[in-house]
């Protein structure tokens, strides 16, 4: 015998499920289950516990709208009316039926749903029920998301998805995008459902929003005071993009990448050297600066399997990639301040030494991690100064 409750439960866990239909085709959600009415040896059994189950229905509110009766003829009973099935039609009355929760989400949705599908119909080639197909399965995708933002945001994620498609290739930056309250952290909370709505109303389903990138700036400290000397309008420490750093025409005999800001910043000078922070994976701009390109670099990141795996990047990038402090011996005099990074799955690298390779396995496995700036500064520095005159020689 089901029962109301689990009717709702039913048609809460149908709503979550279907989220994407019912969203595209209202009309079209429905639910027929059989209420596996009692027979007349259960009502001579526990004929208390049928009577509840029929007074339940009875006394079910809107849902008892929704429900077929019949007539049974019990021996020893006689005739009794007992509900034998619930049959009903259209989201927001389903919604509303499986409790004040997916009526809420319903009525927040569907309005949504609604108002994108009309702001994206001027730049969108689809048919009309091809597009709200696509934008009620964008929505449903990031269900929980939509289902968070106030009301401002929401409008202004329909309305930036909108502006978007109708200037594909604006080249702006986030902030000269011509609407209020769209910037570069708002854009950050919001870009997936920004991009899910350009693109359900794109044929190909590209989600390029046409803007360009935020620049990456890297710290810059010129190590050595004659390169400072010869540049006398470049400070010790700057902060540039790629393109400011290919403008300085600096004429380093070694290049050290510091994945940490921080310990770049506080390197002391060392004869024919310049320090630049990283940007992790993303190193493929910052080793194609011509002046970086030309010398050799010495490579200083986490000593960890991702710190590795950044190191077998850099090499695909740069012919000339040399590791420092990312070796066993470093890991084994500062052990003690290792941490856990987590383990990582194996990876096929093919740029690293033999030995830098087996501590990558051995990393991978255990996940152990000894973050740059745990290294004490003077272990460091004469480690570099070490590599920076074996370059030179």
């Amino acid at each position: 015998m089901r029962g109301p409750g689990e009717i709702r439960e039913r048609l809460q866990r149908a709503w979550s499920r279907s989220t994407s239909a019912w969203l595209a085709d209202p009309e079209g959600a429905s639910a027929d289950v059989p209420l596996h009415p009692p027979t007349g040896a259960d009502a001579l059994s526990d004929p208390a516990a049928v009577h509840a189950w029929i007074t339940g229905w009875a006394d079910a509110g809107p849902m008892a709208e929704h429900v077929a009766w019949e007539e049974r003829r019990w021996t020893h009973l006689g005739a009794q009316r007992v509900p034998v099935r619930f049959q009903a039609q259209e989201a927001g009355l389903l919604c509303r039926l499986a409790g004040a929760g997916p009526a809420r989400e319903w009525v927040l949705l569907s309005a949504r749903c609604q108002d994108a599908v009309a702001a994206l119909a001027t730049s969108s080639s689809h048919e009309p029920s091809a597009l709200r197909d696509r934008t009620a399965a964008a929505i449903a995708r990031r269900r929980t998301q939509w289902l968070q933002m106030p009301p401002v945001d929401a409008e202004l994620c329909i309305r930036a998805a909108a502006w978007l498609l109708a200037h594909p290739d604006s080249g702006l930056r986030i902030r000269q995008v011509p609407l209020p309250g769209m910037h570069t952290k708002w854009l950050q909370a919001h870009r997936s459902a920004v991009e899910g709505l350009v693109g359900a109303a794109r044929t190909d389903g590209s989600t390029a929003l046409g803007l360009r990138p935020s620049p990456v700036f890297h710290d810059l400290v010129v190590l050595d005071p004659a390169l400072r000397a010869a540049a006398a309008a470049l400070p010790r420490a700057s902060r540039l993009d790629v393109l400011g750093l290919g403008e300085t025409g600096l004429e380093p005999s070694a290049v050290i990448v510091c994945e940490n800001s921080e310990t770049v910043q506080v390197l002391p000078d060392l004869p024919g050297a310049v320090a630049v922070s990283g940007e992790g994976y993303n190193l493929a701009e910052l080793l194609a600066v011509p002046w970086i390109r030309a010398v050799p670099v010495l490579y200083w990141g986490d000593l960890d399997a991702d710190g590795l795996r950044i190191l077998d990047r850099a090499r695909h990038h740069h012919a000339r990639v040399v590791s420092v402090l990312m070796n066993r011996e470093t890991l084994e005099a500062h052990r003690e301040l290792a941490g856990s990074g987590g383990e990582r799955s194996p990876a096929a690298l093919t740029r690293l030494t033999p030995a830098e390779s087996d501590l990558h396995v051995e990393l991978s496995a255990t996940g152990e991690r000894l973050e740059q700036e745990r290294i004490e500064l003077g272990y460091a520095v004469e480690r570099l100064r070490a590599a920076v005159r074996e370059l030179d020689a």
